[in-house]
């Protein structure tokens, strides 16, 4: 990761496991849909098995759990935002695990950087990694920037987020370098072809294996795709 977002600001720096970027198991006990769990108990699987009844979704699964440093305890959430067609789902997932866990959202999405299109094969769809929402499209972080708007517009109400738009080589390995400093990280379930790839198809694969908090994995029943336009 070259440590700079494509707006100029800074990366998320953490230092240790407890300093995320916006306080890693430093907010409150988690309460509200997640059951309430008295002090020392779970609270990742109540919430992700409520997060499982979203309309859009058809599938949610936790993903390596024995990795919650706090598992009483979610404040913060990494939700990585892409255009494939699990993305509306993923996100409406996401805001009823931090709604449950009074947590805080982080929409993510990662462009490639200039190492990334340096290194594209000619026949890849512009970067070969990247998924631009209109295909003749090469301004990334703009297209990024859409999707960020649109996942915020699917948040509703919901006032505890913010976003990130981050240039790397690999959205997981982006993904993957955060995880540490969020209790909990959220994506959409693979998909194939050269739309999502960047963001999804083996990028979720990546990230469930080499994460260092839970992961969960998102499926759409049918398609979910955040309306960028």
């Amino acid at each position: 990761m070259d440590g700079s977002d494509v707006d100029g600001g800074k990366p998320r720096d953490g230092g240790s496991r407890n300093g995320g970027a916006h306080g890693k198991s430093g907010g409150a006990t988690a309460a509200g849909r997640a059951g309430s769990p008295a002090v020392g108990d779970s609270v990742v699987r109540p919430a992700v098995d409520d997060a499982s009844g979203v309309p859009a979704a058809a599938d949610v699964s936790l993903n390596g759990a024995d990795r919650a440093e706090r598992p009483d305890r979610v404040s913060s959430v990494l939700v990585a935002v892409g255009p494939g067609p699990h993305s509306g789902a993923t996100v409406d997932v996401a805001r009823e695990i931090a709604a449950a866990t009074d947590a805080w959202l982080e929409l993510f999405h990662v462009v490639p950087s200039d190492a990334a299109l340096a290194d594209a094969a000619p026949d890849d769809d512009a970067s070969g990694t990247v998924a631009p929402v209109d295909a003749a499209d090469t301004d990334y972080a703009a297209a990024g920037e859409r999707l960020l708007d649109a996942a915020e517009d699917r948040l509703g109400g919901f006032d505890r987020a913010d976003r990130w738009l981050v240039e790397d080589r690999t959205a997981a390995g982006a993904i993957v370098e955060q995880s540490a400093y969020y209790d909990l990280v959220v994506v959409g379930a693979p998909t194939t072809g050269t739309v999502g790839r960047f963001v999804f198809g083996s990028t979720t694969d990546t990230v469930v294996g080499d994460a260092e908090v839970p992961v969960v994995v998102v499926e759409a029943d049918g398609s979910t795709a955040l309306d960028a336009a």
